[in-house]
């Protein structure tokens, strides 16, 4: 796996965990074996706090898409900065993913373990990953498309599983990818569950909080015991057309056309 430094590309004022998922061994399906690409897909949080010089660093980066996944209630709370005019130069997408955690403000029930949420993700949500992994796809287009939640940790931890997957990224690597956000937000993290405790009046599970190994490993079994994998949680499962999940693959490993 890279090291933590060269996971954080981009250090940008105003918005925090923003990776790019270049620089992992992966295997292909005939045994080959190479890095993932830098330049191809970002991961992470809300991006509302970016100043201009954030803006003009993803523009020299080649940002060409952002791809929101956070809620309906989040974006209009949390407005996207690439969803208001100014920005052109990157396609805005909202793609809301179940979220049964922001879109209530917690008030509901809260969930025990992050892996519930993930499974529930992966087993009731395929339309909207179907969405995402469309919308990922630049086809032969230059540059790279940035996907987000709120901290970067969750939704985009789970489609960040599913695109290492397919290019044959091992599950450990995958799983580091996943702690990495702990451990550049975790004071931010911790601020967030007391803001959160105080509010709910009641304890917020940790879990929410943290990126534990072991709620992504859980959900990297789940995926191969239920659908074998990520290629065919996506293809049988999802339905993301078999071109779409080449060209993304492609990309991922350095292979993509470019213009």
């Amino acid at each position: 796996m890279p090291e933590l430094d060269e996971l954080i590309r981009l250090k940008l004022r105003g918005a925090r965990n923003v990776r790019d998922l270049g620089g992992y061994p992966y295997t292909t399906e005939d045994g080959a074996r190479g890095r993932t690409a830098y330049g191809a897909f970002l991961r992470s949080g809300t991006l509302g706090g970016l100043r201009r010089a954030g803006f003009d660093a993803l523009r020299q980066y080649g940002l060409r898409r952002v791809i929101d996944v956070r809620s309906s209630f989040e974006t209009r709370i949390w407005p996207d900065p690439f969803s208001k005019p100014g920005h052109a130069w990157a396609e805005y997408i909202h793609i809301p993913m179940l979220d049964q955690l922001n879109s209530t403000g917690m008030r509901g029930q809260i969930p025990v373990c992050m892996f519930d949420v993930y499974r529930e993700l992966l087993d009731d949500d395929a339309a909207s990953f179907r969405r995402v992994f469309e919308a990922l796809d630049l086809g032969e287009e230059p540059g790279c498309a940035l996907f987000h939640c709120r901290a970067g940790k969750d939704r985009a931890g789970v489609i960040s599983m599913l695109l290492l997957g397919l290019a044959g990224v091992s599950d450990e690597d995958i799983v580091q990818d996943y702690e990495a956000t702990g451990t550049v937000m975790t004071p931010s993290m911790w601020l967030q569950r007391t803001l959160a405790t105080v509010v709910l009046r009641k304890r917020v599970p940790k879990s929410l909080f943290a990126a534990h190994a072991d709620e992504i490993e859980r959900t990297v079994e789940h995926l191969h015991a239920r659908y074998g994998s990520a290629r065919d949680y996506l293809e049988g499962y999802a339905g993301v057309p078999a071109e779409v999940l080449d060209r993304i693959t492609a990309r991922l490993r350095g292979n993509a056309t470019q213009k």
